[in-house]
């Protein structure tokens, strides 16, 4: 009984060798730091922010010669059924007073559909103020979210007493694109777009990576 005792735990321990560390630099533990940071700061969104958005008479004039300004990118999004546009009247605010001048000012006002709706999210955000730092909620329209596909190589780790650092090299893919977001009309407003998406699975990123007590964690994390 006391051989089989010792055979045993013996083998629990090889087992345990085998099943390796989160400490340890692997590809393993790696992807898991890359692939957590992906699932909290991977969402792929379009930076507007604030909406409703309205557009002065001036704003639209502009498109003309800026595709990319935000009244292209309405456009874009107009087109591809995401947002819609349609004629308002606002306070005219004064440049100096920052108060109502008793004039109304005519904008094209643009609010999301119901389709648009859809794609938008709402997460917490930190507002920085004279009066410090609060959350708040923000949304944005998103059309996708990143994924780690495999890690490349990595570079490292580097050592400072007992602090480790690494650079993880690696390839993503894009989880859930929104269909509207190949689109040439949506493109033309945010031409930016492309290269994300074509970088899907081609496009090598790095992050850095550091050791801690519970194992490789990637940098930036909440």
């Amino acid at each position: 009984m006391k051989t089989n005792g010792l055979c045993l735990a013996a083998l629990a321990t090889l087992a345990l060798a085998g099943c390796g560390s989160k400490q340890d630099v692997s590809e393993k533990n790696f992807a898991a730091a890359i692939g957590q940071y992906l699932d909290q700061k991977g969402e792929l969104c379009l930076g507007l922010n604030k909406w409703p958005v309205e557009l002065t008479t001036m704003d639209l004039q502009m498109a003309k010669t800026i595709t990319t300004g935000t009244a292209g990118q309405m456009a874009a999004l107009e087109a591809v059924g995401l947002a819609a546009g349609a004629d308002a009247e606002v306070d005219q605010i004064g440049f100096m007073s920052n108060q109502p001048t008793g004039q109304k000012l005519k904008v094209k006002r643009y609010t999301l559909t119901a389709e648009g709706k859809k794609f938008y999210r709402e997460k917490e955000a930190e507002q920085i103020g004279l009066n410090g730092s609060k959350k708040i909620m923000q949304g944005d329209l998103c059309y996708g979210k990143k994924a780690l596909a495999n890690i490349v190589k990595w570079e490292g780790p580097m050592k400072l007493g007992d602090y480790q650092e690494a650079n993880v090299k690696y390839l993503y893919k894009i989880d859930d694109l929104a269909d509207w977001a190949k689109k040439p009309e949506f493109l033309a407003g945010f031409p930016y777009v492309g290269p994300i998406i074509e970088g899907a699975n081609s496009k090598e990123q790095s992050h850095g990576v550091k050791l801690t007590s519970e194992g490789w964690e990637a940098k930036g994390l909440n």
